[in-house]
């Protein structure tokens, strides 16, 4: 059996066959170590509708292309410039959008616990505003480092954020905010729930359409 170049085929010790897409195209089949080729076959025919339309969705993404020197904060490209003038400190200047520190913000791993630092003071102050203002009452607020997921909201009105919101524009920022503290009310995507969130952010649907569009770049 030959598969198309973008499909990969791994054999490990799991009990079911699972499928995987990755928004770079690459179908990865996960497979008992038993499995037989004509249940590889029945598989990918079974579930070929299902592999195009996510084939289909991340390749309709679109990707925010940044320069070398800049960082990604709030939607926005910010050029980042190495100063030793602020050695303990990071100046981010909004008006003309750009970050100047000492420390190399253009290093993966530094860049990241930064934007981390950022997220936590934003977020939950955010939060803690959009829940006053909208009479929602939350637990606790936690800070996610996950790939796709947004934002979760427990039983006990935990709610979880994921980080990477804070490379996204603030009215994205807050519909995600928005939409977990309605859960805190309403677990479920119900028609009551859809309706409740348009009356709380009548503006909902462009931020659904942005992450769909370049969820993919955060």
């Amino acid at each position: 059996m030959v598969l198309p170049d973008n499909y990969i085929l791994i054999r490990k010790e799991v009990k079911h066959a699972r499928l995987r897409v990755s928004e770079d195209g690459r179908v990865r089949i996960i497979i008992p170590e038993t499995f037989s080729q004509d249940e590889i076959i029945a598989l990918l025919k079974k579930k070929q509708r299902w592999i195009d339309k996510h084939l289909k969705f991340f390749k309709g993404m679109s990707k925010i292309n940044l320069q070398r020197n800049q960082i990604l904060l709030y939607g926005n490209r910010y050029s980042y410039f190495y100063d030793l003038t602020y050695e303990h400190k990071v100046i981010v200047d909004h008006e003309h959008n750009t970050i100047r520190a000492k420390r190399n913000l253009l290093d993966k791993t530094i860049q990241q616990q930064w934007l981390t630092d950022v997220a936590k003071k934003y977020l939950a102050n955010r939060t803690e505003e959009l829940a006053g203002k909208l009479n929602f009452n939350y637990n606790r607020l936690y800070l996610r480092n996950q790939r796709t997921k947004w934002g979760n909201c427990s039983k006990e009105k935990n709610i979880s954020l994921n980080w990477r919101l804070i490379k996204a524009p603030m009215f994205v920022i807050d519909y995600l905010i928005v939409h977990e503290l309605l859960h805190t009310v309403i677990m479920n995507h119900t028609h009551k729930f859809w309706t409740m969130l348009k009356s709380y952010y009548p503006d909902y649907k462009d931020a659904i359409i942005w992450l769909d569009k370049y969820g993919n770049s955060l």
